[in-house]
């Protein structure tokens, strides 16, 4: 009984049977009777005419209802990616010291992924906001080394982050840099300066 249920559930055909079902009796209703007659259909509209026609008008209200539900959908996720894209902006410009200083190793390691403590509050805090994502190397899973694992930015924060957004400067002073190393997060292995 289930299964004869499901055969006539029509909300989950898909809408381009509806769109099928609208041009096919749309044409029957609608073409010259000539062009009948040689596709040998002439006598349908005589003795299911009612039918054709019922059929057209439902499929069409259909079609035109999931075209309008598409359009609604499509604006909705407009708007829902512009919010999230203004929210990303947002949290960029508004890094605390250890976030920017955090973000900094990206540029200051010349990295795309970098390894880091994943107890690290300032590190966590960044996964949460999803500002940075740790690395997933077989399916689903990551590899911890001790308590550190590779990280890297977010591919919309990594395109719109800028050196302003992490108090970096495109031709840095002497000063700059000395204050820029000493403000390096503590987890950070002190090698050689790449900036």
């Amino acid at each position: 009984m289930e299964n004869i249920k499901a055969l006539f559930d029509l909300t989950k055909l898909p809408a381009k049977f509806f769109f099928l079902f609208a041009v096919l009796s749309g044409f029957l209703l609608f073409a010259d009777s000539d062009i009948l007659k040689k596709i040998h259909l002439e006598k349908l509209n005589d003795t299911y005419g009612w039918i054709i026609g019922l059929v057209f008008i439902s499929a069409t209200g259909l079609v035109f209802v999931n075209f309008i539900i598409w359009v609604f959908k499509a604006i909705n996720d407009k708007v829902k990616f512009f919010k999230v894209k203004k929210e990303y902006l947002e949290r960029l410009k508004n890094l605390d010291i250890h976030e920017k200083a955090v973000l900094r190793e990206f540029i200051i390691n010349q990295k795309s992924s970098i390894e880091v403590p994943i107890d690290n509050p300032t590190i966590t805090g960044l996964i949460r906001k999803n500002i940075l994502s740790i690395n997933k190397q077989f399916g689903n899973s990551f590899i911890l080394n001790g308590m550190n694992t590779a990280v890297s930015m977010n591919k919309f924060v990594e395109k719109h982050l800028t050196l302003s957004d992490i108090d970096l400067t495109e031709n840095p002073t002497e000063k700059e840099i000395e204050i820029i190393k000493s403000s390096r997060p503590e987890w950070i292995e002190r090698h050689s300066w790449r900036y």
